[in-house]
């Protein structure tokens, strides 16, 4: 097994992961799935997704490279770059094709897929460098990160990121609770 082979490997273990992430919080709605799984179908809590997903399914990753014995560095920065990026990536290109098309399950799930590849080849390149010794960092960036998560999930914005257009509201759906 190679270090090009997990990543390879990540992109199908994130999209599968994807599915899942998407409904653990209705399955069991509580205060804390709902900071880290999408609490409804707005465009923000779809973000938790692809944030929760790189983050764990890199620690899935890390117990390979530890397994094969896979020469790696930066782990921590290459977790909390590819969950920001994706994240960034993934908005920078939705939202305006969004505004054209409006909501298109099969863009959203295509770009997705498109976000995993992207992220997991600057994962990799992060994964090759020399030893950047950052590893406090990161992980409060993560944590922060989730922060505001859970901020704007109780208290979203009143703009078209945090609308979910099924249940027509922001945040939390009144019948979860």
């Amino acid at each position: 097994m190679t270090l090009k082979k997990i990543k390879i490997i990540n992109v199908f273990v994130f999209f599968a992961l994807s599915f899942l992430w998407h409904f653990i919080y209705d399955w069991f709605p509580s205060v804390f799935t709902a900071i880290f799984f999408p609490v409804n179908e707005s465009i923000w809590e779809h973000m938790k997704i692809i944030f929760g997903v790189i983050i764990f399914g890199s620690l899935i990753s890390l117990i390979l490279m530890h397994k094969f014995k896979i020469k790696h560095n930066n782990f921590y920065v290459e977790i909390i770059t590819k969950a920001i990026l994706g994240v960034l990536f993934y908005l920078l290109i939705f939202i305006p094709l969004y505004k054209i098309f409006g909501e298109n399950m099969f863009i959203a799930i295509t770009l997705m897929l498109i976000t995993y590849i992207f992220v997991e080849f600057i994962g990799y390149k992060i994964l090759v460098l020399d030893e950047l010794n950052i590893k406090v960092l990161p992980i409060v960036l993560i944590i922060l990160s989730y922060i505001l998560f859970a901020l704007l999930t109780f208290y979203p914005r009143h703009n078209f990121l945090f609308f979910d257009e099924v249940n027509l509201s922001y945040g939390i759906p009144n019948n979860k609770q």
